[in-house]
């Protein structure tokens, strides 16, 4: 569930399957009904397909919808605020899943632009070699953003934890 902490401010969230369709569809929603400057809008844009894609393809529960499609379940939500826009997503992962990720989210808050740039494209070379799109992504969301991903992860079984992470935009 969404928590209230998400909910304030809200210009638009949602909670449960999250497909191409449905993360396309609230993109060009996006674009078309925030009033911002145009590199305001790109940015959004961009990190609202990064981690809504990353819950889409890597959420341990996932649901199947029309066709037999696997998409993942999890939420995301748009706040607005005096000098910032906030993008968060949460879903659950495997529990063995969660040290990766918090090397992942510290390794790229530890960089400046310019290696992160770097990090980018060894990870894009690795991409052959093992499964690397979720940090591609949280690498282009830091990039895009200029800001640090702000993460957590909770337990919720012997299994899963609850992957939430968000970054910001600002409005200037």
């Amino acid at each position: 569930m969404i928590r209230e902490e998400y909910q304030q401010n809200c210009l638009i969230s949602y909670q449960g399957p999250i497909t191409v369709h449905l993360i396309s569809f609230i993109g060009n929603y996006i674009k078309s009904m925030i009033n911002y400057d145009v590199k305001i809008m790109v940015k959004l844009f961009k990190i609202f397909i990064e981690l809504t894609q990353n819950v889409s393809y890597y959420s341990a529960e996932s649901k199947q919808v029309k066709d037999g499609i696997n998409c993942g379940v999890g939420w995301f939500s748009v706040q607005e605020f005096d000098t910032r826009l906030k993008i968060t997503t949460g879903n659950k992962i495997l529990k063995t899943d969660a040290p990766k990720l918090i090397n992942y989210c510290n390794e790229i808050n530890s960089l400046n632009e310019e290696d992160l740039r770097e990090l980018k494209r060894k990870t894009r070379a690795q991409a052959m070699v093992r499964d690397v799109g979720a940090h591609i992504g949280l690498i282009q969301t830091s990039l895009v953003s200029g800001n640090k991903l702000n993460f957590k992860i909770d337990p919720i079984s012997n299994i899963h934890s609850f992957f939430t992470i968000s970054t910001e935009v600002t409005k200037q």
